[in-house]
């Protein structure tokens, strides 16, 4: 069951040689035996109600879909790879660290990889307490040597057994606030500066400082991709050098506004949570969502990890990203 643990129960977890993904603090992960898991820091978990824990060990245990199990870790100089390393049927999941190469790397390019839709690659950022963020290095970790780094993406692939096929879903419970302004940028990146806005030059930091002069907090923005709506987080607005970052990269071309929020992100949780109709093997989601829905000690139909960013193909902010398994 895809829940919490102790750090003892997961070392004997390991000695069963459970394929597992584990989330926890660094001190929870480390020296953890070796084993067929991966793992990531984070501190913000959903296991039954949502909750805050630095001495327990999230579980997502994936040995029932398991027929075979490839670990390694990635860089920036071969997570282009990723898809090519994956099974021909089955699913990769994937931990970044936040802020390193890698990270960024991937977030900027992963459309672009060889075959990157030919399985699900989903995923999380590993995180530390927001209140630690610049201070603490969120790290990743892999069974086959059981180390962390701060550097390296861990990943698994798993291929599935025959009569099984998996899927990765995307949902975002905000709406887009078509009475602001539409965004668009001239290059794909982080950080942001010149802009069109309603197809006037303009600047972001500019912008965004206006709109958290209106509402009190610098906005999320979001964009339709395909018909899926994307949100990016705002890190930071700096107006002396004109610019802002944003959690993932804002894309050339893509046209942002402004988020409407979910006026009851735990009803809108558990609402689309009960549509699904596969069986969710994991969920990752976003500390957006735990903070702004003040999740802590309120119940969510599903368990799951709340991290800096969720990945389904491409890194994602404020959404949920669920692993899904389906009988052919």
């Amino acid at each position: 069951m895809n829940k919490l643990y102790t750090r003892n129960e997961v070392i004997d977890l390991i000695g069963e040689g459970r394929v597992m993904l584990l989330s926890g603090s660094e001190q929870m992960l480390s020296n953890l035996p070796k084993g067929s898991w991966i793992g990531g820091t984070a501190p913000y978990f959903m296991d039954g109600v949502g909750k805050i824990s630095d001495d327990m060990i999230y579980v997502d245990d994936l040995t029932q879909y398991a027929a075979e199990v490839r670990i390694e870790e990635l860089d920036e100089a071969n997570i282009h790879q990723i898809a090519l390393h994956g099974f021909d049927n089955g699913f990769s999941v994937l931990i970044l660290p936040i802020d390193a190469p890698v990270y960024f790397s991937f977030a900027s390019n992963s459309l672009q990889y060889d075959r990157i839709f030919d399985n699900p690659i989903v995923g999380y950022v590993a995180c530390c307490r927001l209140e630690d963020y610049g201070r603490v290095h969120p790290a990743t970790g892999v069974g086959t040597t059981g180390a962390l780094s701060t550097s390296k993406a861990a990943v698994m692939h798993v291929r599935l057994p025959e009569g099984y096929t998996a899927r990765a879903e995307i949902m975002n419970f905000d709406t887009i606030d078509t009475s602001t302004p539409a965004l668009k940028f001239p290059k794909t990146s982080f950080v942001q500066s010149d802009c069109l806005i309603d197809g006037q030059p303009g600047n972001i930091a500019e912008y965004l400082e206006g709109v958290k002069q209106r509402i009190g907090r610098y906005p999320q923005l979001i964009t339709s991709m395909n018909g899926a709506l994307v949100n990016r987080d705002t890190k930071y607005v700096d107006i002396d050098k004109g610019e802002a970052a944003f959690f993932s990269p804002a894309y050339e071309g893509d046209e942002y506004r402004i988020v409407r929020p979910n006026a009851d992100y735990q009803k809108a949780f558990n609402d689309m949570l009960a549509a699904k109709q596969g069986h969710i093997a994991a969920c990752f989601s976003c500390t957006s969502y735990f903070m702004f829905g003040e999740f802590e000690g309120k119940h969510i139909d599903i368990n799951g990890v709340y991290a800096f960013g969720e990945i389904a193909y491409q890194l994602l902010n404020k959404t949920i990203v669920t692993l899904e398994i389906d009988r052919l």
